[in-house]
């Protein structure tokens, strides 16, 4: 099964976001969960995975998103960092995995 990893983050100088929970959503289906790292097990597929938090009036602050295409036993990492002026949407990057190292046998001994 394709697993995606999503990191929210923020700089340490806006502090103030610790007392916010950002939300994930993953092709419409929205999840609040804390900064942090998390880990979405889901069929293979094309995602739309945006991630906002909520500030004063505006419950999509920061918001930004990705599309993301997971084909069997994928692992993708999805990381967003929010930035220091709260209306500009955060910076979105997607990582591959690295693939697993198989080790060969020398077979000329």
């Amino acid at each position: 099964m394709p697993v995606l990893w999503v990191t929210t983050s923020y700089s340490p100088l806006a502090f103030l976001y610790a007392f916010s929970r950002p939300t994930i959503t993953i092709n419409e289906t929205r999840e609040k969960r804390p900064w942090g790292t998390h880990r979405f097990e889901l069929p293979p597929g094309t995602y739309l995975v945006a991630i906002s938090y909520p500030w004063l009036f505006s419950p999509e602050c920061g918001r930004n998103s990705v599309e993301v295409v997971l084909r069997e036993e994928d692992h993708k990492h999805v990381r967003y960092v929010a930035r220091l002026v709260r209306y500009w949407p955060g910076k979105l990057s997607v990582d591959e995995a690295i693939p697993t190292a198989r080790a060969l046998r020398d077979r000329s001994r």
